[in-house]
């Protein structure tokens, strides 16, 4: 027992004397004379110079409390005058008396004012990379020594801060301000309270204020940590945002962080905004995002993502995402699906305005799923069933390289109705119905263009023509532009073609090789030129180039070959033979017969074959064989104006049985009779010229009036010299 009092009344004196010691110390011992010394070692170990300007206050009991004023490091040379940090407060204590024993307790860490410049210069040199150098060797701890046991703090409060981060290299400038920070007590593997708020500013079009509350563990020495319930609301402003700011909130039930084993996750993660801005509707556009579940293993590089829903505004979005080499090499893919949704009703919420269409009903049903696949330079979306009302197209789409911004595409179509989706037409007055302006060649669109697919459709109407499996190879690249193979089923018949386009220049060079063979031109100008005057099967081979800045300039440059044929056909409108009939009967002042028949000048074949320039054709062997007719002539097609000017000469070849007059116009049979046709392609007028054949009758009827003379006179010279 005596041993035990002599001890306690040892270490009673011991611990008394450190206290008298401490207490001598802050009575006696002024930090503030230290002042110099401990700005020169800070120089002599980091090369920046330390400013203590602020004064040092000491204090003991129950903490053993450092408080400092005003202080600053400078910044590394060629970076300006300003500090590296600077601080208005900071104090630090320990609780002395578990200190005695070997127990670390710190007390609140307070911080305030704090102002730290992070900048990259132009040069890629930052102004942070000499303060990890090591000056000296360290030495290793004894294998054996114990590790320091880990430190409780009271609460860490950071009041005030701001960080500058500066590229001046990029050109970017980033400030995380008014940074406020605030916890409970910190202790390994114990849960605290931590909030905190700031400002971050993406200069100068971007502010976003940020404010987090959640209940934190974290044990250090597993290196495992976890964020409960973090709730995360966020409100941006800036350049394009409503004044206000756009409300942003973020809801989780966990983040969990297992550093050591390098395993993160996030559980039912919540976003829910309002989007507000210019181009959307003033009351904004809803927006809520959940995903059930995130796993990331660095330690395999792998991820999952599941339960990923996007409503936006009504639209819902699905999908789910998995990941491999995600560090080294990141390859995700997963199904993603919008539901069905009317886009003539979806559009107007999210501020889209939908063109007026000559088919009011089109715009009402939209859905979409498919499989995505990404990497670092591609991404990819296959197995897509995309639904437009009622076109259904499947197929893939992707980018093979986002630097060369390299569009692949594979596309079946089962049916489309372009037309439907056109503007409807306006009628004007016919006084002040205008042209159309002409349409721009997109060169710069074109040149930056880098595509290569095709798209196959079973039944198509583009422009008023019908196709049946059409398919369309594109291949786009620096400028040139091909679309080939071009093949379709059309009115009977079928077409293929090769096109390009060469948008290296400011003018584009467009060429053009077409096919059409079998093709029943009845209904093809019915619905390409609103025409019904053409029938019958034919074939067409077109050969032309032509440049320009608009689609006019490359009508009126078109060059190159045509050649048609066409066989039991007709000009619908126009009756040639009743034309002739008609102005024989006007120029013999003949009764004008009436027409016995349709309208329409049949044929049993029509060719011929031109040369193009400046989109002219100049046709000199038109040639078109009917059953009482044979007409041959030339003339010029003008693309541009739309019209036609050709002298034909029909040779007849016998007189039709058909009408009442059949009988008088046995005179015509051989008779070579010049026609006229002019006008606009869509309603060309047909003039027979009869003078050149009246002239010749009237010719052998003067010679043969002639001839009668002569043999009355004859035999009046008889009787004379008989007497």
């Amino acid at each position: 027992m005596r041993a035990l009092k002599i001890a306690g009344i040892v270490v009673g004196g011991i611990v008394a004397l450190v206290v008298v010691l401490l207490v001598a110390v802050v009575l006696f011992v002024d930090p503030n004379d230290y002042r110099s010394d401990i700005e020169r070692i800070v120089e002599s170990k980091t090369g920046r110079q330390l400013t203590l300007s602020g004064d040092l206050h000491l204090s003991i009991f129950p903490w053993l409390a450092l408080k400092a004023g005003p202080a600053s490091l400078g910044d590394a040379p060629g970076f300006g005058d300003e500090p590296f940090v600077s601080i208005q407060e900071a104090r630090v204590g320990v609780r002395l008396l578990p200190l005695l024993s070997g127990k670390v307790e710190v007390g609140d860490v307070r911080l305030a004012g704090a102002r730290i410049r992070l900048i990259t210069d132009a040069q890629g040199r930052n102004n942070w990379a000499d303060l990890g150098e090591q000056k000296e060797a360290t030495t290793p701890a004894p294998a054996d020594q114990k590790p320091m046991e880990v430190p409780t703090i009271a609460g860490l409060e950071i009041e005030d801060a701001a960080v500058t981060i500066e590229n001046r290299q990029e050109k970017t400038r980033r400030v995380v301000r008014d940074f406020n920070l605030k916890t409970g007590r910190l202790a390994s593997g114990e849960p605290f309270d931590l909030s905190t708020d700031f400002v971050l500013d993406q200069e100068p079009s971007l502010s976003a204020k940020v404010k987090l509350a959640t209940k934190v563990t974290a044990d250090l020495e597993a290196n495992a940590h976890r964020l409960a319930k973090p709730e995360i609301d966020v409100t941006i402003t800036g350049q394009g945002y409503p004044k206000e700011g756009i409300p942003v909130k973020i809801v989780a039930n966990a983040l969990s962080a297992d550093i050591a084993k390098e395993l993160y996750r996030l559980e039912a993660l919540t976003v829910t905004t309002t989007w507000k801005g210019e181009g959307f509707p003033a009351a904004g556009v809803p927006v809520v995002l959940q995903a059930k579940d995130f796993n990331a293993n660095l330690a395999a590089q792998t991820m999952e993502l599941t339960g990923l829903a996007l409503d936006l505004a009504g639209g819902k979005l699905s999908g789910s995402l998995t990941g491999k080499e995600i560090l080294d090499a990141p390859a995700l893919t997963g199904p993603l699906k919008l539901d069905q949704v009317s886009l003539r009703q979806w559009a107007p919420k999210l501020g889209v305005t939908l063109p007026a269409t000559t088919d009011p009903k089109v715009f009402e049903k939209l859905s979409f799923s498919g499989t995505v696949s990404m990497t670092k330079s591609t991404a990819e979306v296959g197995d897509i069933v995309l639904q437009l009302d009622d076109t259904i197209a499947k197929g893939m789409l992707g980018i093979a390289d986002f630097d060369a911004k390299a569009l692949r595409f594979d596309l079946n179509v089962d049916r489309i109705n372009a037309d439907r989706y056109l503007p409807p037409p306006v009628e004007q007055p016919a006084k002040t119905a205008t042209k159309e302006p002409p349409t721009p060649i997109p060169v710069e669109t074109l040149r930056n263009l880098n595509a290569r697919g095709q798209l196959q459709v079973g039944e198509a109407i583009f422009a008023g023509i019908k196709f049946t499996k059409l398919k369309l190879g594109v291949n786009a690249r620096d400028g040139k532009v091909r679309f080939n193979p071009s093949q379709a089923s059309m009115y009977g018949g079928n077409y293929s073609g090769d096109i390009g386009i060469d948008a290296t220049t400011d003018v584009a060079r467009i060429s053009l090789d077409e096919h059409i063979s079998g093709v029943d031109f009845a209904p093809l100008f019915k619905d390409f030129f609103e025409t019904d005057k053409v029938s019958g099967k034919g074939t067409a081979n077109i050969k032309l180039t032509g440049s320009g800045k608009t689609t006019d300039d490359v009508m009126k440059t078109l060059d190159g070959n045509v050649d048609f044929k066409v066989a039991d056909g007709a000009l619908e409108g126009t009756d040639l033979w009743y034309e002739i009939r008609r102005a024989r009967a006007v120029l013999k002042q003949q009764a004008v017969p009436e027409r016995t028949g349709p309208a329409r000048t049949a044929f049993t074949a029509l060719t011929g074959s031109g040369a193009m320039k400046n989109g002219v054709l100049s046709n000199n062997d038109l040639n078109v064989a009917m059953q009482y007719l044979k007409v041959t002539g030339q003339g010029t097609v003008d693309i541009p104006a739309s019209t036609l000017d050709y002298k034909l000469i029909a040779a007849v070849l016998k007189i039709p049985r058909e009408g009442a007059d059949t009988a008088q116009m046995q005179d015509m049979v051989d008779a070579e009779i010049p026609v006229k046709i002019t006008g606009s392609l869509t309603d060309p007028k047909v003039r027979p010229g009869l003078e050149g054949y009246l002239k010749n009758e009237l010719k052998q009827r003067v010679d043969k009036e002639k001839g009668k003379v002569e043999e009355k006179l004859k035999d009046k010279l008889k009787d004379l010299f008989k007497r």
